[in-house]
């Protein structure tokens, strides 16, 4: 807080001593011992739908909320506080009173994660053409379902990342989650005309500088802060050609969740003629790799390693009818694996009684 002798020498100043106020009259909800989380979208966040949630975790025992901050096209879903923030923002917001959900998650004491696309923004790209992947025709490339991508090389892309994560934390967010945080792969990717990335360097350095910009950034913030991960990252050094790697993310999160939904693992993957039907073993075979991988390369015990992981886990019926024993199985690999936690998946946010605790 300011004292009548401090000097504010500029707009910018300004600008940040208000986010800073904010953030030191916010209460933020202790993180929990193990998270137990599902995931809500904007639309789930901003209606009914918000509240019936919220009694489900209650009486469930579930502890975290992972809620969208943008649609699926990139547009913000809630009015920011930070002028510069609202040009993204929808005309017709989806969640019309942050505040308001934010508030009732605390007073249930509700772990409350902010995620944060950054890649796949269509709105961002609209705004900042200069940054949007290009075809040779010069217009937006799209992926397989119609996205438009920003170049990961673009430093207003990392900026943007950056300042949404502090008003999200300013706001009442108790964390903030990093998704698409990559080089985009699915689509005509050999069509993709950069305007940053020269292709000279490799999408891995490309992809190190933005971990390490924005993981330093959040821990200069005292933001707590995990990204989302393919879970082939896993298993490999490899860069799959879309720069993402687990090496290059761990020492700048404070958590990773990668994405072992058992049924995105090919048929015959580790001898398994059916991955989706086998989530224990899938479940707990991914997170055992990631910490072999990373041994003699993390500086922290096996426990601290293992700990980093909260994965993102199946609650959906692709590969196999996903009922309470598969989810329950999923839960018990993370726990038997040492994962500080875990986070259940479906896309239209409805859930299958299970057996969380």
């Amino acid at each position: 807080m300011l004292s009548s002798g401090d000097r504010i020498e500029s707009v910018e100043q300004m600008e940040e001593v208000e986010v800073a106020e904010v953030v030191e009259e916010q209460k933020h909800v202790e993180l929990p011992k193990e998270v137990k989380g599902i995931y809500w979208t904007a639309s789930t966040a901003g209606n009914y739908r918000a509240d019936e949630l919220t009694a489900y975790m209650t009486k469930m025992g579930l502890n975290t909320a992972v809620i969208d901050l943008k649609t699926d096209a990139g547009s913000l879903a809630f009015e920011p506080e930070k002028e510069s923030l609202k040009r993204y923002q929808q005309k017709r917001l989806l969640i019309k009173d942050l505040d308001s959900v934010l508030d009732k998650l605390y007073e249930k004491n509700i772990y409350r994660i902010a995620r944060i696309p950054v890649m796949r923004d269509g709105v961002f790209a609209t705004n900042h053409p200069d940054v949007a992947m290009k075809t040779e025709g010069g217009g937006f490339w799209r992926d397989n379902i119609g996205s438009v991508w920003v170049d990961p090389a673009s430093e207003k892309v990392s900026d943007y990342a950056i300042e949404l994560a502090r008003e999200a934390y300013a706001r009442g967010f108790d964390e903030v989650q990093f998704d698409y945080v990559r080089f985009a792969s699915d689509g005509a990717v050999s069509q993709i005309r950069f305007p940053i990335y020269n292709g000279e360097e490799s999408k891995v350095n490309v992809m190190q500088r933005f971990f390490k910009k924005v993981g330093t950034a959040m821990k200069e913030s005292s933001i707590p802060s995990s990204f989302d991960l393919f879970g082939m990252t896993y298993f490999s050094h490899d860069d799959f050609n879309i720069g993402q790697r687990l090496v290059d993310v761990i020492s700048y999160a404070d958590f990773i969740s990668p994405m072992v939904y058992p049924s995105h693992y090919q048929n015959g993957f580790r001898g398994f003629s059916n991955p989706a039907e086998n989530p224990y073993q899938i479940v707990k075979i991914s997170l055992d790799e990631g910490v072999k991988m990373m041994n003699g390369i993390y500086s922290g015990s096996e426990a601290d390693l293992r700990s980093k992981s909260r994965p993102w886990i199946q609650d959906f019926d692709i590969g196999a009818v996903y009922t309470a024993p598969l989810i329950e199985a999923q839960i018990k690999a993370s726990r038997d694996a040492g994962a500080s936690g875990w986070i259940l998946w479906n896309a239209r946010n409805v859930y299958e009684p299970a057996n969380y605790n």
